[in-house]
């Protein structure tokens, strides 16, 4: 692991028209090639956290910053070339259902791309390969020409992560991405996302309401509670007990 800093949070909040706190003073940071879990009730503010760090929600002020620019700053083309280094898997996969694996996957490539080009699907020789790479890291490439409402749940999150595989990012945001899932399933999938670590070098974040695997596949955690930070220790610290603690008095929504 490179002692490097992919992402850093300074004094984070995000505070809602109603007046609710989303996140109040988040302070951490995150080096490259690290796998990290947050754990919470929900409505602690997880999604909040990850959805800032690609803008998809703004911040009330503070600085997120992904290796070293604030990226809560950026507009325009600045923000797309920021955003093709943060790739996203979600808990419902966010596939289009009625066209074919291979074109799900090629959508990862779109942000290199005029947008002309990506609705007509014209995308290089070279990036079609580079799709067939992607789905054979985490065993789809059988399914390259198959329609994703054709697919699994398991197998569609499989799908989601070769797609954000093909930004070639340096960081991947993942949103609650086994909660759907049966308990084999989850760990096929956690199993590839701990690769994209492991041999891709790329720093991971992953949100997760199992505190068993968070145990089993991170190398930190952090717990958020009523939007604040109230948990971040190496998983060579981390016990079950002091976890436990990250859910007590809080607020579920």
């Amino acid at each position: 692991m490179e002692n490097q800093i992919v992402l850093e949070f300074k004094h984070v909040n995000k505070t809602y028209q109603s007046g609710v706190k989303g996140l109040e003073d988040i302070n951490f940071k995150i080096n490259r090639g690290e796998f990290v879990a947050v754990v919470g009730l929900s409505g602690a503010g997880k999604s909040t956290m990850l959805n800032s760090i690609n803008k998809m929600i703004d911040i009330t002020d503070g600085e997120v910053l992904v290796d070293g620019v604030d990226i809560s700053k950026l507009k325009g083309k600045a923000l797309r070339q920021m955003r093709r280094k943060i790739g996203m898997i979600f808990q419902n996969f966010n596939l289009v259902e009625r066209t074919t694996v291979q074109k799900n996957v090629l959508a990862g490539r779109s942000g290199y791309y005029p947008t002309w080009k990506t609705m007509l699907g014209l995308y290089s020789k070279a990036d079609k390969q580079k799709a067939v790479e992607e789905l054979d890291k985490v065993n789809m490439v059988k399914k390259l020409y198959r329609r994703a409402d054709e697919l699994s749940g398991g197998q569609k999150q499989r799908v989601a992560i070769a797609r954000t595989l093909m930004q070639d990012p340096t960081l991947v945001l993942a949103d609650e991405p086994v909660a759907s899932l049966d308990p084999k399933t989850s760990k096929g999938v956690m199993d590839d996302l701990y690769h994209l670590k492991k041999y891709e070098n790329i720093t991971v974040l992953v949100n997760i309401h199992s505190v068993e695997l968070a145990l089993q596949y991170a190398d930190r955690i952090i717990g958020l509670r009523d939007g604040k930070l109230v948990y971040n220790k190496p998983i060579a610290e981390a016990n079950e007990a002091d976890l436990k603690q990250i859910y007590e008095n809080g607020v579920e929504q």
